[in-house]
């Protein structure tokens, strides 16, 4: 169940999402349980709950998502363009991929609080690591993709550039297999346990 409320226009709805139609399987990685999506790509301020594994996509507006889901299975996040807060669940069983499309969505900011092991941070466009800095909100990461391009900024809250040298965070690039022609390079930031 979803419940979702246009901070712009002040309408509130609680849905079911539509049934999950696979839209990341070229991405090749192995998501589990997710049954549900729900797309709301608008320049309007969404507010978005969710209490189940799903697949939440937004537009440019600035929002705040956030994955109360206490069943297990993965929760899979776009929150586009804008200024975006994301609050990914405490459920220890409960993994969220956040997905930050620095190529097409920037300008963009996205805070990301509670990562825990077995969560990711999948960067589209990138294939080395960007450059990080420890702020009062968290490490800091700055995409350019490609470099003249507005910047994605990236905050993950309660880490710093030194949890890459003690392996609680690695990188990882790839590119999946596509029959795209514009198939994109991707960074996975993987969070250990």
């Amino acid at each position: 169940m979803l419940t979702v409320t246009d901070n712009t226009t002040l309408a509130s709805v609680t849905t079911n999402g539509s049934p999950y139609s696979g839209d990341l399987a070229d991405l090749q990685l192995p998501f589990v349980g997710i049954t549900t999506e729900y797309a709301n790509i608008t320049p309007d301020n969404l507010s978005i709950t969710t209490d189940s594994p799903s697949f939440i996509t937004s537009g440019t507006g600035n929002d705040v998502i956030v994955d109360a889901s206490a069943a297990t299975g993965d929760m899979v996040i776009d929150a586009g363009g804008g200024t975006n807060t994301i609050q990914c669940s405490s459920n220890p069983t409960s993994h969220d991929t956040i997905i930050v499309d620095a190529e097409s969505d920037a300008p963009l900011v996205d805070l990301i609080n509670g990562l825990k092991g077995g969560d990711h941070v999948l960067i589209k466009g990138l294939t080395a690591p960007p450059a990080s800095t420890d702020t009062p909100q968290g490490l800091m990461l700055t995409a350019h993709a490609p470099a003249t391009i507005p910047v994605a900024l990236i905050f993950m809250s309660g880490y710093s550039s030194n949890d890459f040298a003690t392996g609680r965070l690695s990188f990882a690039s790839f590119t999946p297999p596509s029959s795209l022609p514009e198939a994109s390079p991707y960074l996975l930031v993987t969070v250990a346990g």
